[in-house]
C-alpha cells in the first residue's frame, strides 16, 4: 500500500491533516476553482494546490475521453464494437468500484488499521457480490470474445458523459465528495493505486497492465472502468447498470467461482446508467492556457544565493592559484629533463645543487660500451645565474588554469661551472679515442676474381668524427645533460660507398657481361678465345660505366691475322732433300682471314655474351694447316736443279727434269709459292698474232697468270743448263710421258713451290 492510499484511507473520516482545517477534497470542482489563493493558509496551500491540479488531470482526461469516443462512433462497425467492449468492461468494474466506494464516512480506528495493513499486503477485501478481477461475468465481453457492435445511445445520459458531466445517484454524491478521485480510480479493481505525488498527472489514454491506477479515459482490460454514458443497442444483454430499451430484459451477471455470490443488478440510476466515478462539475472553461506553477520568491532567492556563493567560490580560487603559481612553476613545467611543477625556484635551485654532488656524463658508444665522466672528473660546481628564476617570471599567472594539463620543456643553462681543463684530458683519455681502439671505416669496393667481378663490401669501422664528438661531450657538461648517445646522435665516420650502392652494382654488371664471353675459332691446329683474359686488356672502367675500347676486335683480329695469314708471304719450306729454306715473299698461295667479316663476328660474340665455336671468315684459303699450310700434295721446282718433284699425300708421285724459263726480266719462271688455278687438257698456248707462237699441248695447269706447268712435245730434253739459252717464256716445261701423272696428281688450289 503507497502513501497516498494511506493517506485516502485515513482522510475518509475525521478533519483532514493541515493548520487551516480545510478539506479541499470535500469541495465540488466549482468551489474548488473559485478559491482564492489569499483565502488559504500557508499550510494548506500544498494541498490546494495538489487538489486543484488533480482535478484540472481529470476534467481534461474525461474531455479526452469523449473526444475519442465521438471519434470512434463514427468509424466503421469493427470499432464500434471494440467501443462498445470497453463500455460494457468499465460498466462492469464502475459496479465493483461503488460498492469499494460506498464505505462509512467514519470508520472505526481498528478499521482504518486494518484497512491501512491490507492495503500495504495487497490483499484489499472484496465484496461478496462483487466479480473478481480475474473471473469475468459471463455476460462479460473479454479481449478475445468482443461484443457485439453496439451504437452510441441517444439519451440524456450519454449526453451529458461526453460533455463531461455524467448523472450519478444521489447517494453516490456523497461518496464522491468524500473521497479523491484517485481513491476512486485505485479501488476500481479492488487493487491499491499507485503512489503520486499531489499535482502529478497521468496522460489521457496511456494504457496501463490491469490493476494499475488509470485516469477515466484510458485503455483497461475488461473488467475496468468504461467512460460513463455509454449505451448498448436495443435487444442486447448488458451489463447491470447499462441502459436498455424499455421492455427489454438484461441477463444478470452469471456467479463467480463456486462458493461466491453474483453481484446483485442494481437498479439503474436516474438518467438510466450504471454506477460511474463522480465526474469533476462543470467549470467555466478557462480561456488562458494552463501555465506552470513560478518558482516562488523564496526559491528565486536561494538559487540567486547559491549562485553567488558560486561565483564567489570560483572567483577566490582564481585569485588564490593567479598568486600561487606567481611563486610556483606550473604543472607540467620541465626544466632540463627535471619536473619542476609546483615547486618554488629555490626548491628547484636546491634539486640542482644536491644533483652536482651525484652528476655524471655517461657516453653511450657502440658495442653497448658506456664510459662515463664523473662531476669529481671535472671539478664540478654549480652557480646561479638568474635562468630558473627567469622561467618563473615568464609565466603568464592570468592564464594558470590552462596550463593544468600538458607539459612545457625548457633547456637552460643551470649555472654550472666546471674546470675546462680537466675536461679535456678526460675527454683525451676516452677509450674511443684511443688509436689503438680505431677501426677506420672502408668503402665497398669492385674486386676481380679472374673470371668475374664481385662486390667487396664496406667496413663500417668504429672511427669517430672527433670533432662531433668532442662538441657533443662539452654541450652535455655545459647544459647539465646525463647522457649522450653517440651512436644514434651518428658522431661516427662512415663509408661513402656500401655493398648496395647503385653505381657498384652497375659497374659489377657490365664487367662480368664482359667477362662472362667464352668463344674460340680455330685455325688449324691452334684455338683462338675470346674470352675474360682475351678481352681483360680492352676494358675501359671510368668509374661510372664499364666497356671495351673501340677497337678491341680489330686488335684480336689482326692479331690472329699476323699469326695465320700466309697468302704471299715469305716462309720457311724444307725442300725434297730435308733442307729448310725461306721461301721469298711472293706467290698467290695461302691463308687470308677477311678482317671486317671477322671482327664484326667478334663483337656480335661479345653483345650476346656468346658461348662455344665461332667460325672465322677468309678471304683466301690454303689446303690445309698442315705441313705450314702447303699440305702433303704439292709440286716442288728447283730452278737451279732444273728438276721437278711432285707429292700426292706426302707420297713422291713423279720426279723430273725440267726447262724452267729464259732468266729475263719478260720470260723468267719467278720464285714463291702458288696454287694452281686451273686445269685443261687439249690446250694450245699463245696466239701467233700476240706472242708469235702457238702451241697445242696435252695438259695444262696454269698457276701464275699465263705461267703453268704443261708438257712440251716439241723439246727432245730437258735439264742442265738449257733454260739458261733455250728457256721457256715462263712456264715449266715437261717431258709429255712424265706430265700425264703429273697432271692427275694434283687439284685446283694444290701448291706450286718454286725456289
Amino acid at each position: 500500500m503507497n502513501d497516498n492510499m494511506k493517506d485516502n484511507i485515513l482522510n475518509t473520516g475525521g478533519d483532514p491533516p493541515g493548520t487551516g482545517g480545510i478539506d479541499f477534497s470535500k469541495m465540488s470542482d466549482e468551489e474548488l476553482m473559485k478559491m482564492d489563493i489569499s483565502d488559504i493558509f500557508l499550510e494548506d496551500l500544498d494541498r490546494f494546490l495538489a487538489e486543484k491540479e488533480v482535478r484540472l488531470s481529470r476534467r481534461e482526461m474525461m474531455e479526452a475521453r469523449a473526444e475519442e469516443l465521438n471519434g470512434k462512433s463514427a468509424a466503421n462497425g469493427d470499432e464500434i464494437e471494440t467501443a462498445e467492449t470497453a463500455v460494457e468492461t468499465d460498466s462492469e468494474t464502475i459496479q465493483s468500484g461503488s460498492d469499494a466506494v460506498l464505505m462509512p464516512a467514519e470508520p472505526a480506528e481498528a478499521d482504518v488499521a486494518a484497512g491501512i495493513e491490507q492495503a500495504e499486503s495487497g490483499d484489499v477485501p472484496v465484496s461478496e457480490s462483487e466479480p473478481t478481477e480475474s473471473e469475468p461475468t459471463e455476460s462479460e465481453p473479454t479481449e478475445s470474445e468482443p461484443s457485439e457492435s453496439a451504437e452510441p445511445a441517444e439519451d440524456t445520459a450519454a449526453v451529458e458523459s461526453v460533455e463531461g458531466t455524467p448523472a450519478v445517484r444521489a447517494d453516490d454524491e456523497q461518496v464522491g465528495e468524500n473521497q479523491h478521485s484517485e481513491n476512486d480510480e485505485s479501488m476500481e479493481k479492488n487493487e491499491p493505486a499507485e503512489n503520486t505525488e499531489p499535482g502529478e498527472d497521468t496522460e489521457p489514454g496511456e494504457d496501463t497492465e490491469p490493476g494499475e491506477d488509470t485516469e477515466p479515459g484510458e485503455n483497461t482490460e475488461p473488467g475496468e472502468n468504461a467512460e460513463p454514458g455509454e449505451n448498448a443497442e436495443p435487444g442486447e444483454n448488458a451489463e447491470p447498470g447499462e441502459n436498455t430499451e424499455p421492455g427489454e430484459n438484461a441477463e444478470p451477471a452469471e456467479a463467480g467461482r463456486e462458493g461466491e455470490a453474483a453481484p446483485p443488478a442494481a437498479a439503474p440510476p436516474q438518467g438510466g446508467t450504471g454506477y460511474v466515478l463522480p465526474p469533476p462539475a462543470p467549470a467555466t472553461p478557462d480561456p488562458e492556457p494552463k501555465k506552470r506553477k513560478k518558482p516562488g520568491i523564496g526559491a528565486l532567492i536561494f538559487v540567486g544565493s547559491l549562485l553567488c556563493c558560486a561565483i564567489i567560490a570560483i572567483a577566490a580560487a582564481y585569485f588564490y592559484y593567479a598568486d600561487y603559481f606567481s611563486k610556483r612553476f606550473f604543472p607540467g613545467t620541465i626544466i632540463n629533463e627535471r619536473d619542476v611543477s609546483v615547486l618554488e625556484p629555490a626548491q628547484v635551485k636546491q634539486d640542482i645543487a644536491n644533483d652536482i654532488v651525484t652528476y655524471h656524463l655517461d657516453i653511450k658508444e657502440l658495442n653497448d660500451v658506456t664510459e662515463t665522466i664523473t662531476s669529481e672528473d671535472i671539478a664540478l660546481a654549480y652557480v646561479d645565474d638568474g635562468s630558473v628564476d627567469k622561467i618563473l617570471k615568464e609565466q603568464d599567472t592570468k592564464f594558470w588554469f590552462l596550463r593544468l594539463l600538458g607539459t612545457k620543456t625548457y633547456e637552460v643553462s643551470t649555472g654550472t661551472t666546471y674546470d675546462r681543463e680537466k675536461a679535456e684530458q678526460v675527454v683525451n683519455g676516452l677509450s674511443c679515442l684511443n688509436p689503438e681502439n680505431i677501426t677506420a671505416p672502408a668503402d665497398a669496393q669492385l674486386v676481380d676474381n679472374g673470371t668475374s667481378f664481385s662486390i667487396q663490401p664496406e667496413v663500417e669501422g668504429n672511427q669517430l668524427d672527433e670533432e662531433k664528438f668532442r662538441a657533443m661531450v662539452f654541450d652535455a657538461l655545459d647544459s647539465g645533460a646525463t647522457e649522450i648517445d653517440v651512436v644514434k646522435d651518428d658522431c661516427y665516420l662512415h663509408p661513402s660507398k656500401r655493398s648496395d650502392d647503385e653505381n657498384l652494382n652497375t659497374r659489377m654488371n657490365e664487367y662480368n657481361a664482359i667477362l662472362g664471353v667464352n668463344v674460340y675459332y680455330v685455325f688449324g691446329e691452334n684455338t683462338e678465345y675470346v674470352n675474360a683474359d682475351t678481352l681483360r686488356p680492352y676494358i675501359t672502367d671510368d668509374g661510372n660505366h664499364v666497356t671495351l675500347s673501340d677497337d678491341y676486335a680489330r686488335k684480336i683480329v689482326y692479331g690472329w691475322g699476323q699469326k695465320y695469314d700466309t697468302f704471299g708471304l715469305a716462309r720457311e719450306f724444307t725442300t725434297h732433300s730435308g733442307e729448310v729454306i725461306t721461301l721469298p715473299a711472293g706467290g698467290d698461295y695461302g691463308w687470308v682471314i677477311n678482317k671486317d667479316a671477322t671482327i664484326a663476328d667478334v663483337q656480335d660474340a661479345v653483345t650476346t655474351q656468346a658461348a662455344g665455336e665461332r667460325t672465322p671468315t677468309f678471304l683466301y684459303k690454303a689446303m690445309g694447316w698442315d705441313n705450314g699450310d702447303i699440305t702433303g700434295t704439292y709440286v716442288e721446282v728447283s730452278i737451279s736443279e732444273q728438276h721437278l718433284w711432285c707429292y700426292h699425300n706426302y707420297e713422291l708421285v713423279m720426279d723430273t727434269d725440267v726447262v724452267t724459263g729464259l732468266p729475263t726480266s719478260e720470260r723468267e719462271t719467278r720464285r714463291g709459292i702458288y696454287a694452281i688455278d686451273a686445269k685443261k687438257e687439249h690446250a694450245t698456248l699463245g696466239r701467233l698474232d700476240v706472242q708469235g707462237y702457238a702451241s697445242p699441248v696435252d695438259y695444262w695447269a696454269p698457276f701464275d697468270g699465263g705461267r703453268g706447268l704443261h708438257d712440251a712435245p716439241w723439246r727432245s730434253s730437258f735439264g742442265g743448263d738449257i733454260y739458261l739459252y733455250d728457256g721457256s717464256h715462263g712456264c715449266v716445261n715437261i717431258p709429255s710421258q712424265n706430265m700425264a701423272a703429273i697432271y692427275n696428281a694434283i687439284e685446283i688450289g694444290n701448291a706450286v713451290i718454286i725456289y
